[in-house]
């Protein structure tokens, strides 16, 4: 693991998940594991976990950086995120760390991986290279995920891709790329493209058209419920 990884994501980083156990009194056998955007754990990602939760999910939304850090713009965010994912070796150690403190609590459940822009392909990433994850889910994410070998896949993951068709980071190459590449594993996976829709789309805080970045409420509401009914089948 190289010292710049280790003295970023390592060292002195006082991480503060958001943890929370099931509102409802069922407890579905499944654990949701939430990756953020490359903004870190913000309010975002904590109202996905609290919809999650009251599912009847016990979920973790993941603090990939810890809160001393304090990122104010977006070539700072896209820095910090590009030297995370720039080595697949240190990004899925560092992804294995965090999915076991998320379980620390938590037994005899199943691993599902849900994940946002940068979590979306963290949450495609730590599907398919962790045997004990069962699902994962990404929504508006790259395609650019680290591909994993047949052996280290769980031949019964399945995956939802909830894609913009009109987003400019995602091309229609990658998205072929990766749908190959997921039949080559034989997997159970779900390609969703979501019309006159662009990146960021899940997040009510995105107003940037002329970047390709816009809030799709629509497109939101649909997604919580395709959401909904891809955890009921574990």
């Amino acid at each position: 693991m190289s010292d710049t990884f280790h003295s970023l994501f390592i060292d002195n980083v006082n991480r503060q998940h958001y943890h929370l156990m099931p509102s409802g009194e069922a407890s579905q056998p499944v654990h949701v594991v939430i990756w953020p955007t490359y903004s870190g754990l913000t309010d975002f990602e904590k109202s996905i976990a609290d919809k999650v939760a009251s599912l009847g999910y016990s979920v973790t939304a993941v603090d990939l950086y810890g809160p001393d850090c304090v990122l104010e713009s977006a070539d700072e965010k896209l820095s910090l995120m590009g030297k995370l994912v720039e080595n697949s070796a240190p990004l899925h150690s560092l992804q294995r760390t965090l999915i076991d403190a998320s379980m620390a609590d938590i037994h005899d459940k199943s691993i599902v991986h849900i994940g946002f822009c940068l979590g979306g392909r963290l949450a495609l990433e730590a599907g398919l290279h962790f045997s004990d994850s069962v699902g994962a889910a990404s929504f508006h994410g790259l395609m650019s995920f680290n591909r994993a070998t047949k052996e280290q896949v769980n031949p019964d993951l399945k995956i939802m891709v909830f894609n913009g068709h009109n987003d400019p980071l995602v091309s229609p190459e990658s998205c072929q790329s990766a749908k190959q590449y997921w039949t080559e594993l034989a997997l159970d996976f779900q390609f969703i493209d979501f019309g006159n829709t662009v990146h960021s789309f899940m997040m009510p805080s995105a107003n940037n058209p002329d970047h390709g970045s816009m809030y799709n409420p629509q497109v939101a509401k649909r997604s919580y419920v395709y959401l909904e009914n891809f955890l009921a089948e574990f």
